[in-house]
């Protein structure tokens, strides 16, 4: 294998916080599946949990393997990232049936105070079931197709990493929501004929084929930041653009149309679409379900007994697992938004360096470099990369420092951390050996203090806030069963379903 094409597949941008999360996931389905099991529920069989687990492999593979890393050069590779995004991951973890086995496989405290009465909260039901209704899901799905494909906000996402995520979020969220009406994951039912939606995928491929044929008969460039990006594979930036539109078209097509045909021949054939699930006794529908779980009732106040054991486990859980996450997420990355500070050509060599964009702070910097063949423009792993900094209107200067690609994330870069240790104006400069030849280049920088007063990363927050959430449903829950002639209603004797 040549040894561009061994650093592309190397080349792993694996996102900590994403990964970690994922994991979790994989984690408690498994335990609820397992536990659903164990108690003779017939509608997770084994394939149900390989469909869930695939996806979630899916969606990790779209945020980890070199789709993502190269995203920002190549508009081929961020197409696929979204495909496998909205036509791969979200079908297969319907299939795998996920409600009841994540609930089932979150701690009892959890499930019987929070996520049981969430689903069975009226104003969760009625805003589900008008998400997942046909026309509300197909809207849903082409609004974030064709909001985040304008150049506007597509260069936003390009530009920064945080952007990038939420394109990501919206484009899976839209899909799952799309997905929900055709798969109907268990213990949902239909909410209409089955041959309902054939058109509805057909009008589903309808949107994914305009907006793959703008891109494909496209006659100028609609994202520009592709075109200052150095070219890797020998083709220009419109041909990828046209590619990344036939991709999109293909796999696209494929998604919506192979199912449709697998559902027109089913009612053709007389067989109702999927069949209809209850449970004994039950008329199940969307989130109308009295989950297969005994929630335990509450004892007497004062006693050590098994709630507040259980509330004090999953206090302890929780504050672990969401502080782990939080610091997962609110940690940098070493890749991510770098920018592209400068371009040239000198000698034998063509030099792409990337940085964090606008002023650097003082401490630190990250430097990615990218050499490449001044004629071919074939990407030189082979050669040199030393890179030291000279203040300028001073006697200071740190370096030299050499570049490797061992903690890139992109093995096609050289990577080094420059120490700037003033503020005022820099200059980095940047010396390229291969053999007996050599180039040097210069970049200038303007370094600044950092901003004083730090606040608390944004992933804190949202955990703070999620915790008074949890903290205030708590409390208005229990507050409530205290009440007079609550206990008396309260169906049965020793367990007690969610209301």
């Amino acid at each position: 294998m040549p040894p561009v094409s061994q650093a592309v597949l190397l080349s792993w941008s694996v996102p900590p916080a994403a990964s970690f999360a994922l994991a979790v996931t994989a984690v408690v389905y498994l335990r609820g599946w397992v536990r659903l099991r164990r108690a003779g529920v017939p509608f997770v069989p084994l394939w149900r949990a390989v469909c869930f687990l695939l996806g979630l492999l899916t969606l990790w593979v779209a945020l980890a393997s070199p789709c993502d890393t190269f995203s920002a050069f190549v508009l081929t590779a961020h197409m696929l990232q979204h495909m496998l995004l909205m036509m791969v991951a979200p079908p297969l973890i319907l299939l795998g049936a996920p409600l009841v086995p994540l609930v089932r496989g979150l701690p009892a405290f959890a499930a019987r105070e929070f996520a049981g009465p969430f689903l069975n909260w009226r104003v969760a039901k009625q805003v589900g079931n008008a998400l997942i209704h046909p026309a509300v899901a197909l809207l849903l799905l082409g609004g974030a197709l064709f909001a985040w494909h304008t150049p506007r906000l597509y260069e936003l996402a390009l530009a920064s990493g945080s952007w990038h995520e939420v394109e990501h979020a919206c484009f899976f969220a839209a899909s799952l929501i799309f997905w929900w009406p055709v798969i109907q994951p268990w213990p949902s039912r239909p909410r209409g004929p089955r041959w309902g939606m054939v058109p509805y995928l057909l009008a589903a491929d309808v949107e994914n084929t305009v907006m793959s044929a703008i891109l494909v008969f496209s006659d100028r460039l609609l994202y520009p930041s592709y075109a200052a990006m150095p070219r890797l594979f020998g083709f220009s930036a419109v041909h990828d653009q046209a590619a990344a539109g036939a991709l999109m078209w293909v796999m696209g097509s494929m998604a919506f149309t192979i199912p449709a045909m697998l559902i027109a021949v089913e009612c053709l054939q007389g067989k109702r679409g999927r069949r209809q699930i209850s449970l004994p006794g039950r008329r199940v529908t969307w989130l109308r379900v009295r989950w297969p779980i005994a929630f335990t009732r509450r004892f007497p106040p004062g006693r050590w007994n098994s709630q507040p054991r259980e509330a004090l486990s999953f206090l302890l859980l929780f504050a672990v697992t969401g502080l782990y996450l939080a610091h997962l997420a609110a940690a940098p990355s070493d890749d991510d938004d770098q920018a592209l500070r400068f371009r040239g050509q000198s000698g034998a060599f063509a030099v792409s360096v990337f940085a964090p964009s606008g002023d650097l702070e003082t401490g630190a910097s990250d430097f990615s470099v990218l050499v490449q063949d001044a004629n071919s423009q074939g990407v030189l792993r082979d050669a040199t990369v030393d890179l030291y900094a000279q203040e300028v209107a001073g006697p200071q200067r740190t370096g030299p420092v050499r570049a490797t690609s061992e903690d890139a994330e992109n093995k096609l870069l050289q990577s080094a951390s420059l120490n700037l240790p003033a503020e005022g104006e820099w200059k980095v400069s940047i010396v390229v050996r291969r053999g007996a030849q050599r180039a040097d280049f210069s970049l200038p920088v303007r370094v600044v203090r950092p901003e004083g007063g730090k606040s608390l990363p944004w992933p804190y927050l949202v955990l703070l806030g999620f915790s008074v959430v949890l903290w205030l449903t708590y409390y208005s829950r229990n507050r409530a069963a205290r009440t007079p002639g609550f206990a008396q209603a309260l169906p049965g004797k020793s367990t007690a379903h969610v209301p």
